[in-house]
């Protein structure tokens, strides 16, 4: 926990367009600081907005729309990983609602464990991230048949919207919003992004770096997570997050380019997207 009267660097992690191509910008008061990674969620939200920003342009320029909005609520009922850092950060942001919402969000994520240990889907969700990927994905359809919302969901609305996990901001799709209800491979279509900061994250603060973590959301609260001891200068966290999303990016090319034509534009914009040559680091706050 960070000591009172202790001022930590201001930071900033952000995509700039310009004529020569996409560029991360690092603004930060002393970038050879020494933060831990749950000090950088804020500024990994901020990288994270300004990817997305990019792509609803994108997506608007080519006459797609996207279909989520304010009061559609579907995919609040899915399975929501989320990286440790955000988990270790979660109880601190549920004690920070105000007392009534505090109240509320405290109930729903005691029905939520209730319903979980009744189902018999408590124990397996415990060790999730330890699943081969295709008993992962069916636990998460089964999990998103029992209908469990979000406890943060209220009026079909995220409640911290602004604080909100990663992956959920960076979850929009483009087809009929009904089709959320009932999704499939045939159903959905995500809207591609240029950097994939939440798979980043989970490697770059792994202890084992090929053995990603991650939690259900939904779990988060109830677990004994350890200490945030990963202290490193922020221009060091940020080289090793590019380096990640490039790693993660080209792996999305080769199989994209290994698969069905159609696929190929998304590698393209994969091919154009940040890479660590790409960061610029700035001095000013």
């Amino acid at each position: 926990m960070e000591k009172r009267g202790v001022s930590r660097p201001l930071v900033d992690v952000r995509l700039k367009q310009s004529a020569e191509g996409t560029k991360v910008a690092l603004t930060c008061s002393d970038r050879t600081a020494v933060m831990s990674i749950g000090q950088l969620l804020p500024a990994l939200r901020s990288l994270t907005n300004s990817v997305v920003d990019a792509a609803v342009q994108r997506e608007e320029k080519a006459s797609r729309k996207i279909s989520c909005k304010v009061g559609c609520g579907a995919c609040c009922r899915q399975l929501v990983p989320i990286s440790v850092p955000e988990a270790r950060e979660l109880p601190s942001l549920i004690a920070s609602l105000d007392e009534a919402h505090r109240d509320r969000v405290t109930a729903r994520f005691k029905d939520a464990i209730s319903s979980l240990q009744a189902t018999g889907l408590w124990d397996r969700l415990r060790d999730l991230a330890a699943l081969p990927q295709q008993e992962r994905i069916a636990l998460a359809m089964e999990y998103f048949s029992k209908g469990i919302p979000c406890p943060f969901l209220e009026d079909e609305s995220c409640s911290i919207h602004e604080n909100r996990p990663l992956i959920c901001r960076q979850y929009l799709v483009t087809s009929p919003a009904s089709h959320c209800r009932n999704p499939g491979a045939e159903t959905i279509s995500r809207v591609s992004l240029a950097a994939d900061v939440f798979q980043a994250l989970k490697h770059i603060e792994a202890p084992e770096r090929d053995r990603p973590r991650f939690v259900p959301l939904v779990l988060a609260p109830f677990l004994k997570l350890e200490d945030d001891e990963s202290g490193q200068a922020v221009s060091d966290w940020v080289r090793r997050l590019l380096a990640e999303i490039k790693r993660i990016n080209d792996e999305k090319i080769a199989e994209m380019r290994s698969s069905e034509a159609t696929r190929h534009q998304d590698a393209s914009m994969l091919e154009q997207s940040v890479t660590p040559d790409s960061a610029t680091d700035g001095s000013r706050p």
